[in-house]
């Protein structure tokens, strides 16, 4: 079957959509191999249209969250919090490729640029949510930005702040809760 004169497949939510060639890989020694390559290809390419065709954000019900789509978890009663990026963020950032972050030791201000975040879309800074010392950072992002694709609420984390425990609570009451970020992401 052909639309002027060019294969064409049918996909139920897409329409039609071009017929897909994917050449024999070096060292592949049978159709089988190929068609597992284009399986994979395939379903790669369909759960990233998924991701950015309106899917349901995943957005935890325990953390706050600043319009900057960066998530806090505090660690109780001590100062510390977690900061990461959002599924929401994660989503439409599209791959990660890399990310800077700031040291240990280092000050962050709410609302300022404290590193970025480099996508195959677009490089975006990351906006501190509070105001504290770097204590920690998530060494593993340099090596594997992926994760924040792949985990943003666990093993994708960027950084954590210590803040003056006394001051704490007010500083995580103006973040928001996630029905409010979810209403904000419209997620």
């Amino acid at each position: 079957m052909t639309i002027d004169e060019k294969p064409f497949a049918v996909s139920p939510g897409d329409g039609p959509v071009p017929a897909v060639l994917v050449p024999r890989a070096p060292g592949q020694s049978s159709i089988n191999a190929v068609i597992r390559h284009a399986v994979t290809a395939a379903a790669r390419l369909a759960l990233r249209r998924a991701s950015t065709g309106g899917t349901m954000s995943d957005i935890p019900a325990d953390l706050k969250y600043s319009d900057d789509h960066l998530w806090v978890r505090p660690d109780a009663g001590t100062g510390l919090v977690r900061v990461g990026v959002t599924d929401y963020a994660q989503q439409s950032l599209g791959d990660v490729v890399a990310v800077t972050l700031p040291g240990p030791g280092d000050t962050v201000e709410a609302g300022e640029a404290c590193g970025d975040i480099e996508s195959v879309k677009s490089v975006s800074d990351l906006i501190t949510p509070l105001t504290g010392t770097v204590r920690t950072r998530n060494d593993d992002l340099p090596r594997t930005p992926e994760l924040v694709n792949t985990d943003p609420y666990g093993r994708g984390w960027m950084f954590e702040v210590e803040t003056d425990p006394a001051t704490l609570d007010g500083r995580l009451a103006a973040l928001m809760d996630a029905r409010a970020y979810r209403d904000l992401a419209g997620a």
